[in-house]
């Protein structure tokens, strides 16, 4: 067992060039308890995306140490769940089979053997979702917000170790993003990976985070990262009239206005 130490996602000196060797993001380092959620905001061309696909393996040209529980985050043990901003779909298979194929590629022979068993769990994390009824349905003749949704129940379907979510509400109205915000931190609740969240809302970014990390533009500083525990801690639905909710959205917006 690692010690506590060395517990959760440990982001060291990370940095990522594109070819011609401009920053696609700049130095990083973060610590991230094992079973915590984190947000991150920050401008376009930050590095938010970037922070992310590189966790997820899919920047190999990274400089830096990523590691979870002391070992790499890349290591076999360790199970990533992305949810990208294309939502990442097989448009040629159902909502059903776009989940149970991620999970038997999450954990080939783990429980695949009873479909009966494995079609439970799907629908249970569509059901969760509010999408049951698009089971048997084709991502292409869904809506942005309803294949967001898959996205997510997939996500959470693979019970993976780190998650992380690109932008997975933005697709919505407001109404019906708040109401994911509270499904979503449910079954976080429920099943606490290490997560990683990026939005571009503000109001989001207190709501669902216990730190909120403030990327700035121009890749020149470490971001800001914002204790935002007390927020957290409250129940969901009292957490936008609440004084430190307020106080906590003024001391983003400084940063905001400072240094964006």
């Amino acid at each position: 067992m690692s010690s506590s130490k060395n517990s959760g996602l440990r982001i060291n000196n990370l940095h990522v060039a594109y070819q011609k060797g401009q920053l696609a993001l700049g130095e990083m380092n973060l610590t991230l308890p094992e079973h915590g959620i984190y947000t991150v905001i920050g401008p376009s061309g930050s590095g938010k995306s970037t922070l992310l696909r590189a966790i997820a393996g899919l920047l190999p040209g990274y400089e830096g140490e990523l590691l979870f529980n002391g070992r790499s985050v890349h290591d076999k043990e360790t199970l990533i769940g992305l949810v990208p901003q294309n939502y990442g779909l097989l448009p040629w298979k159902t909502v059903r089979d776009n989940i149970r194929i991620a999970m038997k590629i999450a954990r080939p022979g783990g429980g695949s053997s009873n479909r009966q068993e494995q079609d439970g769990k799907i629908l249970h994390w569509l059901e969760s979702m509010g999408i049951a009824q698009l089971a048997g349905r084709f991502p292409l003749s869904l809506s942005g917000g309803q294949q967001q949704r898959v996205a997510i129940a997939r996500a959470f379907a693979i019970l993976p170790t780190i998650l992380l979510l690109d932008e997975p509400f933005s697709a919505l109205d407001a109404l019906t993003r708040e109401g994911l915000q509270q499904i979503f931190i449910d079954n976080w609740q429920a099943h606490p990976a290490t997560t990683l969240f990026v939005t571009h809302d503000v109001e989001e970014a207190i709501l669902l985070g216990q730190k909120i990390i403030v990327m700035l533009p121009g890749q020149q500083e470490p971001p800001e990262i914002l204790d935002n525990s007390a927020v957290f801690a409250m129940k969901h639905g009292d957490k936008r009239e609440s004084d430190e909710y307020f106080e906590q959205s003024k001391r983003i917006r400084k940063v905001m206005m400072e240094k964006w």
